[in-house]
């Protein structure tokens, strides 16, 4: 997606995790035990309320980004689809800025001096939970994901969970719509295409048929994309 709308997308995530806060707060708020300044269900209600948080902001985005790419294709009106392809899986490094915000009330106690005790081990309890949800919600819905070539542009649909920042970050196959204008180039890679745009820093690879990918090569070059033969 274009900067713009990576950070009306982040900044609307942003205020759903605060408001989802907010709510977390206001229904713990109903229960004296959780409002105590001692014991275990404080600290409890704190790590779940930072992982639920930050879980309704992950989804909250992709339902955003959702909406957003169903506009942009009513908008191009009639169009032909060239192909469809799974996008491969998500990257590690791609998935792992999730965890960051959740760890930090985990990790920090133990650079405040504190040990493994029935709190710490509880926020660590919570935390692998917390991720091996969130796995499996990547594994799920990165099946969703897909490639489609059509006559106007790429277009990757699907339910993309991974955080969205207004910065142009390194992420393969962007969830999105590129117009012809907006790829700069393109390679052939060990039966792979490989698509440069201006959007992002990330690459659209194309995992495809010899066939498809001479097909999406002439399509590329008809619309004056070309391509680059380095280290090829």
């Amino acid at each position: 997606m274009s900067s713009s709308m990576k950070l009306i997308t982040f900044i609307f995530s942003l205020f759903v995790f605060l408001i989802a806060s907010v709510i977390f707060n206001t229904i713990f708020a109903f229960f004296p035990a959780a409002q105590s300044e001692t014991g275990l269900i404080p600290v409890i209600a704190g790590y779940l309320n930072i992982m639920f948080s930050t879980m309704l902001m992950i989804l909250s985005q992709g339902f955003f980004r959702t909406f957003y790419i169903r506009r942009v294709m009513n908008k191009l009106g009639t169009y032909n689809i060239i192909g469809e392809y799974p996008v491969t899986p998500f990257r590690l490094v791609d998935r792992i800025i999730i965890y960051i915000f959740p760890s930090l009330p985990v990790i920090l106690p133990f650079f405040k001096g504190e040990t493994l005790n029935q709190y710490t081990l509880w926020g660590i309890a919570l935390l692998v939970l917390f991720i091996i949800i969130t796995e499996l919600l990547f594994k799920f819905f990165n099946k969703t994901m897909k490639i489609i070539v059509i006559d106007k542009g790429i277009q990757i649909t699907g339910f993309d969970m991974r955080l969205e920042l207004p910065i142009s970050a390194n992420y393969p196959n962007g969830f999105g719509f590129y117009p012809f204008e907006r790829i700069e180039g393109f390679r052939y890679m060990k039966k792979k295409l490989v698509l440069y745009h201006t959007y992002d820093l990330g690459p659209i690879t194309i995992d495809a048929s010899e066939d498809d990918i001479k097909r999406i090569k002439g399509l590329l070059l008809q619309n004056n994309i070309l391509e680059s033969r380095i280290d090829k």
